[in-house]
């Protein structure tokens, strides 16, 4: 990994000349100089990398050094943008003058120093012969992408793809012959058992999928189980899911992480004992898993079921209920052939030459559906005959044979991959089992790491995507979810196997360590290099900054600890997430340490307090917390001249009179602040309006539901009134408004509906250009929503689709000035729909939907001549007003 990292210190000195030249005094040529040596460096540096992970001892400590001079050197880039930010935003250009003239030499000296040490590093080494002219070659990739594929393959699948099922159908039906067998009503576990990559999860989804579509099963989850796992985390997750199907006790599970294992275990029991349910418990590694959850699934001999998938038979045998085992088949050779040609030719191109070489590779990976599916992609990058050939017999296949083990294909996929796209596949590999991860946080992350370069005509978050996408189609990862407009990948997951995989690489390449306890802190491996990122699951080291020396990323998912964090030795961080499900967690003062600091990441049920002073944190450029709830945003965040981006799920107590961040900030986005004053927010709200031009910019605030008085109820009236003083007790909507740039495309700018207020009674969007999916699909699902404005270009899409049984509490809906070209209305939505205003005037018929609302008092259609009078003929044969207008202030009834 050391080429990755010189690669990427090589395009931050790049910029630094060529953006700041002009004030850097004698400090450019001394920055070109470095750059020079750095690039001759980097001729060989494929090669050290290689013979590390050949186990070469003395060019791991080679890599080491390397690795550490580079990043100095990034310290030093870091301080010299520090100092070209203050002259650029300092009201007199003289202000700082004299003390950046001091601060300039010291750039100058440590940069002579870094050289000097380069120098000498390569002359101990060559002192050992530990550089010979081996090194000098450049190394040559064992495999070459055809020229033609790059175009093809940034192309995203298709909107509809789906999984590939091969060889699957007869074993699916045989699963659903188990859960849907009426003869047998007591509770039944299926177990699926089979080795790693034999297709178990996905012969789980594709069962669970099709059964809970056919409404049999009442309640329904699927949680993910990974070998280190908290019993209490799992069975909150199980609430999670089983809390989307259906109105499990909203109350109590809002504060479900207060509960304990005792706790929640009943509040499961008691959901699903009148209920037939199904649940997936998906790659459970030990036979104390299952005994520890089992007393959540009652048997009430309504034929419920749990489908459970293990690598283990014992595990698969071990529940004492009856149970089912099921064992996936291996693919035959005509089915593995099958697989592999679905990947080996994306674009449904034939190659007749290459298949017969394309079936001997076909047949070598033993019917093993994870290996094909790996293979495939990886050789869908190159068409040649001769390259197949030369794969068929110079890869020792032997190794296949070990059961589960396709480590050799993914090493060959993986080594064909550039520098950066390696960083960027393994840096998946520090988030837990399972987890989805979201794209649009992995970006930034990835961009602050320095793995995602500058590319003329594309913005690094463009960049940053095509790698998400690269990944995909290399079938490293898994796309979990898809923005259903324009196809966008919103989440991903790592196969465990390939995370394994990931995980093992990172170690030995030095990039990165995955701890559960602090014996893996401390333990390096003969076959490791030191790690300058770590990533704790379901713990915390307090003193890592003293056990690994000049890390540059901390993660940490889950930690036990109730302190946070000690910042003792953790001065070079550029990556700071942490995901924390504490009831709250304040971040200390002494964070300001961490002045190389550029991602620091938010998530989990906790309340985040920030210390009041954060301008230490002065190369901040990302604060992401958009499924966090903070606290107070200090006044002194706005100072930070680098902050670019700003996106936090709820803020209690809204502080900031004035955004103050010159022309860095691109985006702000809180969905929820509960409380403000009412000139605090009006001079917020002035001063992001001064900054619209380049800013992207929403904000929700809490609000009030203003009704008539009770004597004229019976024609109610639902408008929003901000109630900026409100606390959460005394509101009972949300307004969101402001202005965001097309360029600006923001995802997930809804949470998931089980994120939202408990309070939501009503929710008014005015903000151009925040969604870009279709919204109903999640406030659909918002229990007491009665009222919804959707306005102002605030959706970007053309079409929206509303279910059967949704919006159950929705009095009056109101959609304008949107683009809307196509309302799918069905049957049992809105149920108690009774105003409805439209103006969208690109809206073809409305028929459809008023055909549906039976409910219908009142329709209010502004602007919208394109609508004939067969349009609303049946709302108004059913005693409805309807009320049709030219503009919004004149209405005339028909």
């Amino acid at each position: 990994m050391t080429a990755s990292v010189v690669s990427s210190v090589l395009q931050r000195l790049g910029d630094l000349v060529i953006q700041e030249a002009t004030f850097l005094s004698d400090v450019p040529r001394q920055v070109s100089s470095m750059k020079a040596e750095l690039s001759q460096m980097q001729c060989f540096l494929n090669v050290v990398d290689a013979k590390c992970l050949e186990g070469n001892s003395m060019m791991k400590n080679l890599a080491s050094n390397i690795q550490d001079v580079a990043y100095r050197v990034e310290e030093v880039i870091d301080n010299a943008h520090f100092i070209f930010r203050r002259r650029k935003t300092s009201v007199s250009k003289y202000t700082h003058i004299f003390g950046d003239s001091i601060d300039l030499r010291e750039v100058g000296k440590n940069i002579q120093v870094i050289r000097k040490e380069i120098s000498e590093i390569f002359e101990r080494y060559n002192r050992y012969n530990a550089v010979n002219s081996s090194t000098s070659t450049e190394a040559q990739p064992i495999f070459r992408e055809d020229e033609d594929f790059y175009a093809q393959r940034l192309v995203p699948p298709g909107l509809d793809q789906g999984m590939d099922i091969v060889g699957f159908d007869h074993e699916i039906a045989q699963i659903k012959s188990y859960l849907l067998d009426q003869n047998n009503m007591n509770l039944t576990v299926i177990s699926i058992v089979g080795q790693a990559g034999a297709g178990k999860s996905t012969l789980a989804k594709l069962a669970y999928s099709s059964v809970i579509t056919e409404g049999y099963f009442h309640k329904y989850g699927w949680v993910s189980i990974s070998p280190k796992y908290s019993a209490l985390e799992v069975l909150r997750d199980l609430v999670r899911q089983i809390r989307g199907t259906g109105k499990i006790s909203e109350r109590k599970s809002m504060h479900l992480n207060f509960y304990g294992e005792t706790e929640v275990s009943k509040l499961i029991f008691d959901f699903l004992k009148e209920e037939r349910y199904l649940i997936v418990l998906d790659d459970i590694w030990t036979t104390d898993t299952w005994d520890k959850i089992k007393s959540v699934f009652p048997d009430k001999g309504n034929g419920s079921r749990i489908i459970l998938t293990t690598r283990d038979m014992e595990v698969g045998q071990h529940p004492k209920t009856k149970v089912q085992i099921h064992t996936p088949d291996l693919l035959d050779e005509d089915k593995s052939w099958e697989l592999f040609q679905k990947k080996a030719f994306p674009h449904d191109v034939q190659f007749t030459e290459l298949e017969v070489v394309g079936k001997k590779l076909s047949k070598k990976c033993n019917g093993l559906p994870l290996a094909l599916v790996v293979l495939g992609c990886f050789l869908s990058r190159n068409h040649n005959i001769h390259t197949w050939e030369k794969m068929v017999a110079s890869v020792d296949w032997e190794i296949m044979k070990k059961e589960g083990d396709v480590g050799r294909i993914l090493a060959l996929s993986y080594h064909n991959m550039s520098n950066n796209l390696k960083a960027c596949f393994l840096y998946t590999a520090s988030f837990p089992e399972d987890y989805p991860i979201t794209v649009h946080v992995l970006k930034k992350m990835w961009i602050a790491e320095g793995f995602v370069p500058n590319i003329r005509g594309y913005t690094q978050e463009e960049v940053a995507y095509r790698y998400v996408e690269e990944l995909a189609q290399r079938c490293m990862i898994q796309i979990e979810e898809r923005s259903k407009n324009i196809g966008w990948i919103k989440k991903i997951k790592v196969h465990d196997v390939l995370r394994e995989w990931g995980i093992g690489q990172a170690r030995k390449e030095g990039f990165l360590k995955v701890c559960s306890s602090g014996t893996d802190v401390e333990t390096y491996y003969a076959d490791e290099q030191r790690c300058y990122r770590v990533a704790f699951h379901g713990y915390f080291d307090n003193e890592v900054g003293k056990s690994v020396l000049n890390l540059r990323s901390v993660l940490a998912f889950n930690p036990d600890g109730k302190r946070l964090f000690s910042f003792n030795g953790l001065h070079l961080l550029r990556v700071l997430h942490f995901c924390s499900s504490l009831k709250t967690c304040t971040l200390p003062e002494e964070i300001n340490k961490l002045v190389h600091l550029r991602y620091l990441g938010l998530e989990g049920s906790t309340v985040f307090m920030f210390p009041s002073y954060m301008k230490g944190l002065r190369n901040l450029q990302i604060l992401e917390a958009s499924t966090a709830t903070v606290k107070a945003l200090p006044s002194s965040l706005w100072s930070i001249a680098a902050l670019k981006h700003v996106h936090v799920y709820q803020v209690l107590h809204w502080k900031a009179q004035e955004i103050r961040t010159k022309r860095s900030l691109q985006t702000l986005y809180v969905f929820s602040i509960m409380q403000c004053d009412a000139l605090t927010w009006k001079r917020t709200i002035r001063s992001l309006q001064k900054m619209s031009q380049h800013v992207s910019w929403c904000l929700g605030i809490a609000s009030t539901k203003r009704v008539k008085e009770k004597e004229t109820q019976e024609h109610e009236e639902y408008n929003l009134d901000i109630r900026v003083d409100a606390l959460e007790s005394k509101v009972d909507g949300l307004e969101l408004s402001g202005c965001f740039k097309e360029r600006h495309v923001l995802n997930d700018v809804l949470p998931h509906h089980n994120l939202f207020p408990n309070f939501l009674l009503q929710l008014k969007i005015s903000c151009p250009n925040i969604l870009n999916d279709d919204p109903m699909p999640i406030l659909e699902r918002l229990p007491r929503l009665e009222v919804l404005e959707i306005v102002n270009s605030s959706y970007t899409g053309k079409r929206i689709t509303c279910s059967s049984e949704g919006f159950l509490a929705l009095r009056s809906l109101v959609l304008m000035d949107i683009g809307l070209e196509e309302w799918n209305l069905q049957q049992g939505s809105m149920a108690f729909l009774a105003v409805l205003t439209l103006k969208c005037t690109m809206l073809r018929s409305i028929s459809n939907v008023l055909h549906q609302l039976d409910d219908l008092v009142e329709l209010r259609l502004i602007c919208m001549p394109q609508l004939s009078v067969d349009d609303h003929e049946p709302a108004r044969g059913r005693g409805c007003r309807v009320m049709i207008s030219v503009d919004e202030e004149q209405t005339s009834d028909t």
